[in-house]
Parts: C-alpha cells; sequence; structure tokens
C-alpha cells in the first residue's frame, strides 16, 4: 500500500525530527524506567492533561517484527496508542517522557512532535453542561444538536425524540453494560401492512407485521468511549433516515422498501459517561478486571469471539486490555446475539443481517475483514472493495475529503477480537466493515465540534451509497 501523506498539527511550533534510535544501552547506560504510569484509573473528576503531547512516529522501513516488539514494550509501560497504520503510529505522552521515547524507538524509525498541547484541545470539545441545549429542531438537519458533543443523556434524549416524532423509526434495547445500563438502538423500517402505534409518545418498542424479503443493515458505534464523533454521526445518520422516510421521493424511501436500518449509537455507555465525567482519553468499558491496582476496563473491539488470544503479557491497567476471555465484556456479547439471533429474541422483526458498519475515530479508512491477520483473505474480497471503494468515492464527493479503502488488517495493526472478524467470520455478514472517520491526526479524538456536520454528512453519503450497491448486488437481480 502506498504510504499516506498525512498533515501535522500546527498549534504551535514544530519540535526537530529525532532520528531512529537503536534499542541497545551501553554499559554506562542505566535501565530504562519509565516514570509513574500515564495512565491511570483515577477516580478524581476531570482528569487534565497539561504538558501532555501526540507525538508520530514514522516507521514505514521498519520490519513487521520490530513493529510488534515496538508495541508490545509502549503497551507494557501503560503508554497510550492513539492510532496505527503501516507507515505511522501515533502516541500520546507527557514532555517528560520524550527520552524514554528515544530509547524506545527500534531502528529506522523517527518522530516528530503531532499534537502540542492536548489539554488545548480537550477543552475545545468539552460540551458547555451549563447551557444544555433541548429545544433541538427535528425536521431539519440544520438542528442545533448536529453541531456539538453530547453527554449520554443528551443522546438518549434525542433518540427518544425522534422516536415520538417520526412514524417509522422505533427504539429497542441491545442489552445491558456492565454498569446495568440499557445499550440502545434505533430502528427505521417501513412496513406498508402495520403502521407503528402511536400508543406511549409513538410506542417505541412496538412490534410490526414485517416483509418477508426484508434485510437488515446494522450501524454501531462507540465501542471506544473517547472516540466522541462515532455516536455524533450516527445519530445524524439516523436523523437523515427518519427525515428522508417522509419523503415519497427520497432516496431513503425507497431503500426501506428493502431494507431496515438499526443504528446503535453507544455500544459502551459507561466508558462513554467517563469520558465525559472524568477521564477523556479512556477507551475501554468500565468492567472490574482486576490487577494489583484493581484496574477497570476491557477494549471492547479486542473482545470479540473469533481468533481472540490472550496476551503474552496481560495487563489488565492497559488501555488496550482484551479481557480473559473472549465475549467477557457484556456490551460486544449482547450485540453478537443481536446479530447472531436476533430473530429469535423478537428484536430483529425477523429480518437477516445483511451488512453491519462499525464506526471508529480516526484515520478516514473504509475497511473490510479481516484485521486480525492477512494470512486469510475473505472469499468476498473483490466485492467487498468495490463496495468499499465506491463508499469512499461517496464520501469524497460529498466533502473533498479522502478516505482509503482496503483490507483492515493492511491498513492498520488491529489487535485479534476485533468486531468485524468477528460478524463476517462467525455470523456470515457478508457486507461487514469498519469506518475510521476524521480526521488523519490533526486532532485526533479531539475532533472540533464544527467538523461534526461535515464528518456525518460524508458518512451518510457513504453509507447511502453501500445500501444502494447492495441492493443491485443481491436484491435487484
Amino acid at each position: 500500500m502506498r504510504p499516506r501523506i498525512l498533515p501535522v498539527l500546527t498549534l504551535g511550533l514544530l519540535a526537530s525530527p529525532i532520528s531512529g534510535i537503536s534499542n541497545t544501552h551501553s554499559d554506562n547506560q542505566r535501565p530504562l524506567v519509565l516514570p509513574a504510569p500515564l495512565l491511570t484509573n483515577s477516580e478524581s473528576a476531570l482528569d487534565r492533561y497539561d504538558g501532555e503531547q501526540v507525538w508520530r512516529v514514522n516507521w514505514e522501513d521498519v520490519e513487521d517484527r520490530d513493529k510488534r516488539e515496538f508495541m508490545s514494550r509502549l503497551e507494557s509501560l501503560n503508554l497510550d496508542i492513539w492510532q496505527t497504520t503501516s507507515s505511522t503510529l501515533d502516541l500520546r505522552l507527557p514532555s517528560s517522557h520524550l527520552d524514554h521515547l528515544h530509547s524506545l524507538l527500534p531502528p529506522s524509525a523517527s518522530a516528530q512532535i503531532h499534537i502540542l498541547n492536548l489539554q488545548q484541545l480537550v477543552d475545545a470539545t468539552r460540551p458547555d453542561s451549563a447551557k444544555p441545549d433541548k429545544d433541538w429542531n427535528l425536521d431539519s438537519l440544520n438542528s442545533t444538536f448536529h453541531s456539538a458533543y453530547h453527554k449520554l443523556t443528551e443522546l438518549e434524549t434525542f433518540g427518544m425524540k425522534l422516536v415520538e416524532r417520526f412514524e417509522f423509526l422505533d427504539k429497542i434495547e441491545i442489552g445491558k453494560s456492565w454498569e446495568r445500563r440499557s445499550i440502545w438502538g434505533y430502528r427505521v423500517r417501513k412496513d406498508t401492512s402495520d403502521s407503528k402505534s402511536s400508543d406511549e409518545g409513538g410506542g417505541g418498542g412496538e412490534k410490526q407485521e414485517e416483509e418477508e424479503d426484508k434485510v437488515e443493515i446494522v450501524i454501531q458505534s462507540g465501542q471506544h468511549a473517547r472516540e466522541w464523533i462515532g455516536p455524533s454521526v450516527a445519530l445524524y445518520f439516523l436523523h437523515s433516515l427518519a427525515i428522508g422516510s417522509e419523503d415519497p421521493e427520497s432516496v431513503v424511501t425507497q431503500l426501506l422498501e428493502s431494507f431496515t436500518f438499526t443504528v446503535v449509537p453507544t455500544i459502551n455507555p459507561d466508558g462513554y459517561v467517563w469520558s465525559h465525567e472524568t477521564s477523556r482519553m479512556w477507551k475501554k468499558n468500565r468492567q472490574d478486571v482486576g490487577g494489583k491496582r484493581n484496574c477497570k476496563g476491557i477494549d471492547l473491539n479486542s473482545n470479540w469471539g473469533y481468533h481472540w488470544r490472550p496476551p503474552h503479557s496481560p495487563n489488565p491497567c492497559s488501555e488496550t486490555f482484551p479481557g480473559n476471555h473472549a465475549f467477557e465484556a457484556p456490551e460486544p456479547a449482547a450485540m453478537a446475539r443481536y446479530i447472531s439471533n436476533g430473530s429469535s429474541d423478537g428484536l430483529s422483526g425477523g429480518e437477516a443481517v445483511r451488512s453491519f458498519v462499525d464506526l471508529h475515530s480516526y484515520g478516514q479508512l473504509f475497511m473490510f475483514p479481516f484485521a486480525y491477520s492477512c494470512s486469510t483473505f475473505p472469499p468476498d474480497a473483490e466485492m467487498l472493495m468495490e463496495a468499499a471503494l465506491g463508499v469512499s468515492k461517496a464520501m469524497r464527493t460529498t466533502s473533498g475529503e479522502k478516505y482509503q479503502a482496503g483490507q483492515a488488517c493492511s491498513m492498520t495493526f488491529r489487535a485479534p477480537g476485533d468486531s468485524i472478524d468477528y460478524v463476517y467470520g462467525v455470523t456470515d455478514v457478508r457486507w461487514t466493515y469498519s469506518a475510521e472517520l476524521r480526521d488523519t491526526g490533526t486532532y485526533g479524538f479531539m475532533l472540533p465540534p464544527d467538523l461534526i456536520r461535515p464528518t456525518a454528512e460524508e458518512l451518510t453519503s457513504g453509507l447511502i451509497f453501500l445500501a444502494k450497491f447492495i441492493y443491485k448486488s443481491e436484491i435487484e437481480r
């Protein structure tokens, strides 16, 4: 794959690149000892990130074996890896850790500062809790809701307001989180034989008679708590479907003749709440996992039950901790049950899930399985790639932003236990993808609020293209 050219943040003067330094030490050097772990399970409110930065390691010429060893050392030291591609790795660390980064770099690698002041970006993205705005205009995608990030209660309030307002939208509970919060899904489907009951403010959980030939497209987001853009974009897409369902001439109305769309904005509600109320950089769920420091959290996107494997040196406090066994975390287990046999438990309405898209950030990628290894090529790879290229083109046509398409294993260094691997490899959902939304690293997980809407618009265009592609490939003929 041709290496990507990625921008460098210009919040301040850039430091000079650091040339690659071997991991070997001379006899008079002290062994590497890091300060207190960067990542903690602090119970204090509103962790701050003053003095922390994000560095981009350029490792295009580093052997895969050395890349894995480098990543393993970073993870063992509780350093926070933000993103990995075939050519770069983004790493969060305090400026005081810079010398230690020098010592860890593999041969042929170099690094330069990418985000100079992390706290500045955190402040710029935090919702204004003093002025909650719940008078959202539901009849237009220009609603102020899509111009800011929101706490979980506001996400759920907006979803419920959509259910109450739009006839073809209902609400289902996918399951419960570790802390017993509901994992809500919102379903858009048009049924000419039986309209939705109007009881109890729209009948959010009413079951309907379904046409036998309908199939389901599932959109999931929020596995990683700090990726706030995912839930925001998912709800924009849901809103666009709801509005489109009322226009008899719209492409959405045409698609609803054949498809049900199910959107799960926040599969990790506990982690999402924690990222708002305590630690903005929190990634995992909030499950008790033990360890010497009574650690919490499993990386949900490493806990799905396909080619799952335990880490060589388990560290429950690590941000990438995959759990002690597959589906130990209740959140992916609930979602897997829904996708696998929702029709038997009354949730899915009897449709077969035909497509699954998992939303993440960041990197601007649209990827198909497998993520765990490139040694196995999916039988549908040619069709998956054709559709992914079309999705990327639709997104680029909408906004001008380029999204790369390809197989996940070749585009990122992802762990086993990935959601798309399970959905494709076990539940046999053919059109399975993972999307890494904006941006390519300038802001990382702190995408400014004014970029929520354009990101959502391009993703909506891409998903509509995907649905039309599936229709032409499997339903129309």
